[in-house]
């Protein structure tokens, strides 16, 4: 499933298109800032579940470049696939999945991206589905396939990870530490600055998800902001799902010798290593003294320079397998996530699945996924340096480790069979809509 396939903080962090490295061709207009520019297309597989009734609809599934499963966009289309294929929704019948190999070309990517690959999916629109039938695409960045309006297309339904890209904003996060105001941090969320092509794509793709007739979000703050934007476009919440029972920890194991702290995050700033740095820096003695930080995924300087710069152990892993990324999650007393804007946020309901604390920032859309009251101000750094030491605290004291099986329990909101559930009304929804004319 989705938290099962990843296999190095390279792919984990690689979530959505906005955690990819821009590629920067000769020319500074093909700052594309996108993980889904490939190219080479290759013939689409034909993929069939099993056990469908003459009745069942059919639906085809498409995005663009085959990105590895390891990855947050890859492998959400996987587990989508995995779910057809074991025929989890009985009123469709999967009957094609339409991708090509991802390649670096950024001259061949612009055009199978833009005239091969939507030319190839019309076509099949045409062959194989009727207007009773589904054409999902499985993520916003290929939203430009979506075919015109008309009583003959089939429905179409696009999954939308995130809106960062598409509508880039500044978040303002007020610092403060007990009653003295430190001024306010302005994080970058979304391309800012984007080139003349990736303007173009972008235009393309808004026009497109203009065009769907369900956009089925990961979050609820993302909905709000399709609905905002796309207000003739119908919209429903399908939070991503976890194999919860792959991120289950084993029956026991010892109480950890030093206070084991866990970050997981690239160095994008919206991931907010520095305000961590910032709150362990202000910690006591004895917590620092006795702890442990494991940042995983971030490669930059700054990230080492903790290590020097703290007065605590810290280890970075720049690339870790998934076998040690979720030893590791098995291992840590908390994870902290400071993050300043999610799409989503995989590594606070990976941690809680594995029985681990979290304490994460009060944003969107991370916040959605933590039980109610659990959250901590984004900028308040006294609430955060309490609330570590606090864990600390309670570490300190215990016996043995235990994990926390309300936070287990509160994660199965999140399950697969959530998912499915979920998917299964949005795809009963869109089907019972009637055909655009």
């Amino acid at each position: 499933m989705v938290g099962s396939f990843r296999a190095n903080p390279s792919d984990y962090l690689m979530s959505f298109p906005h955690l990819m490295p821009s590629f920067t061709p000769t020319t500074p207009a093909f700052n594309l800032r996108m993980s889904s520019l490939e190219e080479e297309a290759s013939p689409a597989p034909i993929m069939e579940s099993t056990g469908s009734s003459s009745s069942t609809r059919q639906i085809v599934l498409v995005r663009g470049g085959a990105l590895t499963p390891f990855s947050g966009l890859g492998g959400a289309h996987a587990t989508l696939v995995e779910h057809h294929k074991d025929g989890r929704f009985p009123s469709l019948l999967l009957k094609e999945v339409m991708e090509y190999p991802v390649q670096s070309s950024a001259f061949a990517r612009l055009r199978i991206r833009w005239s091969q690959h939507p030319k190839r999916v019309a076509g099949v629109c045409k062959r194989l589905l009727g207007p009773t039938d589904v054409l999902h695409i499985t993520d916003q960045e290929q939203a430009h396939l979506v075919p015109p309006r008309s009583s003959q297309r089939p429905k179409v339904v696009v999954t939308v990870h995130d809106v960062f890209h598409l509508f880039p904003y500044e978040q303002r996060i007020a610092l403060t530490d007990g009653e003295a105001s430190l001024g306010t941090s302005v994080v970058a969320v979304g391309d800012q600055r984007p080139g003349m092509v990736r303007r173009r794509d972008l235009k393309k793709l808004k026009a497109g998800l203009a065009r769907a007739d369900l956009l089925v979000c990961d979050s609820e703050h993302t909905r709000q902001r399709c609905e905002a934007a796309f207000p003739n476009v119908a919209s429903m919440t399908v939070p991503l799902g976890l194999n919860m029972e792959a991120f289950a920890p084993g029956a026991g194991r010892d109480k950890n010798t030093v206070f084991t702290m866990l970050y997981v995050g690239s160095a994008d700033p919206r991931k907010r290593r520095s305000f961590l740095e910032r709150v362990l820096s202000t910690c006591k003695a004895d917590v620092l003294a006795n702890s442990v930080l494991h940042i995983v995924g971030d490669r930059s300087p700054e990230a080492h320079a903790m290590a020097s710069s703290l007065k605590m152990e810290v280890v970075v892993h720049p690339r870790l397998d998934d076998q040690a990324l979720m030893d590791l999650r098995h291992g840590a007393d908390l994870l902290l996530f400071p993050s300043a804007a999610e799409g989503y946020g995989y590594p606070p309901i990976e941690a809680m699945a594995a029985g681990c604390p979290v304490l994460c920032s009060d944003l969107p859309a991370h916040n959605e996924l933590m039980p109610a009251g659990s959250c901590l101000p984004a900028g308040d750094i006294a609430t955060w340096r309490e609330a570590v030491d606090a864990m600390y605290r309670t570490w300190d004291e215990s016996k043995a480790w235990v994990p926390d099986q309300a936070l287990m329990e509160h994660a199965r909101t999140f399950s697969s069979e959530a998912f499915v559930e979920r998917m299964n009304a949005a795809y009963d929804d869109v089907l019972n809509r009637p055909t655009p004319q």
